[in-house]
């Protein structure tokens, strides 16, 4: 984040982007905005964060601590669809990350509920299968680069 864009890469500052929401100056107005300030804690590690917009119901036996390891070398994310209603939401995204020195994707469809004036994630479908990328040497990679795939992470 050497040039202060937002990690969810909207394209923003961070400091206007989800910062607000990370400092608990602001709440997400969408079950996207929720989405895109997770993704960016956990690339920044902010366990209290994903715990407090983690729906109580659907936590289990998670706790801050785990919430605040660093589990993945997350590098891109993109939004596929959102489907937004009055208290219920849901958004599709492919999350890009290095592990072992190979790119994967997490792809998953996020359960988000509103309640109090305030989102929560809840669950999600996921898409086991695309965990490799199926990614071709000659598309851009998906981490954000704008370099050719087999340049990049290929």
């Amino acid at each position: 984040m050497n040039d202060n864009t937002c990690l969810c890469k909207s394209g923003k500052q961070y400091e206007t982007c989800c910062q607000p929401f990370h400092s608990l100056k602001a709440k997400p107005s969408t079950c996207e905005q929720l989405m895109r300030s997770r993704y960016s804690a956990f690339c920044l590690q902010l366990g209290d964060y994903l715990f407090a917009t983690y729906h109580p119901d659907f936590r289990g036996d998670l706790t801050v601590e785990q919430l605040s390891e660093k589990s993945m070398d997350w590098k891109n994310l993109q939004i596929v669809s959102t489907e937004t209603g009055v208290d219920k939401g849901f958004v599709e995204f492919k999350a890009w990350y290095l592990l072992d020195g190979e790119l994967n994707c997490h792809h998953e469809r996020s359960n988000f509920i509103k309640q109090q004036d305030q989102w929560f994630y809840c669950d999600g479908a996921f898409y086991p299968n695309e965990k490799s990328g199926k990614i071709q040497r000659n598309e851009n990679c998906p981490c954000g680069s704008g370099q050719k795939y087999k340049k990049c992470c290929g």
